[in-house]
């Protein structure tokens, strides 16, 4: 699967909850790069590059016709939901993400 993806575009689709449990979607795109046997989301200059995890190839997505035109003319999509735990939960196993 990294194989198919390298080097194509890649909306990353993100959602998570206000503290007032308002919806908030983000997009972020790039391109999908190789360095030190990771795949990385590579946004450009004036971004650091975003960690894709193996686990979450499965995910991957074509984009249809009908979603180029909101996804930024991407070829592929992965949408993640971004938070940590509810309550008092380990912090341990999150990733913390550095798409701002």
């Amino acid at each position: 699967m990294q194989e198919a993806i390298y080097g194509r575009k890649l909306a990353l689709v993100t959602r998570h909850k206000t503290a007032i449990g308002a919806d908030v979607v983000q997009l972020h795109c790039g391109i999908v790069a190789f360095t030190q046997c990771e795949l990385l989301l590579d946004r450009g200059q004036c971004k650091r590059p975003f960690r894709l995890r193996s686990e979450w190839m499965s995910r991957v997505e074509p984009v249809g016709r009908d979603q180029k035109d909101w996804l930024a003319d991407a070829d592929l999509m992965l949408s993640l939901t971004v938070g940590g735990p509810p309550g008092n939960a380990d912090l341990s196993e999150q990733e913390f993400s550095v798409l701002l």
